[in-house]
């Protein structure tokens, strides 16, 4: 099995598939630090707005909306990476896995 890893090691699709995903990993974590850290600046600068409510009717208020908003992004962020992680890197770790497997002589079985 050791040979296997080092093969795979030894692939330079390895390491793009590492680049790839650590770089959208990270920049999906800065954004949604970045926002989260820019809502509760808001809310500590702006609360009179953040508390006011969408309308003379309404108990909802601006905070609350931008609140949910924001968790539909995420939500959306984490579909995106699914998506892109079962499209693009699930496609090139296969790839991967099995030609170390051909380059073994393995059958890819356990």
């Amino acid at each position: 099995m050791q040979h296997l890893y080092r093969q795979i090691y030894a692939d330079p699709r390895f390491h793009e598939l590492e680049m790839k995903r650590g770089v959208l990993s990270w920049t999906l974590a800065i954004i949604v630090l970045a926002t989260v850290a820019q809502y509760i600046a808001a809310t500590a600068y702006f609360h009179e707005w953040f508390s006011a409510t969408i309308s003379p009717e309404s108990s909802v208020t601006w905070g609350i909306v931008i609140g949910m908003v924001d968790c539909v992004v995420y939500i959306l962020f984490v579909g995106f990476y699914i998506w892109r992680a079962n499209n693009e890197f699930d496609n090139l770790k296969d790839a991967i896995v099995a030609d170390a497997h051909r380059l073994a002589g393995d059958k890819g079985e356990k």
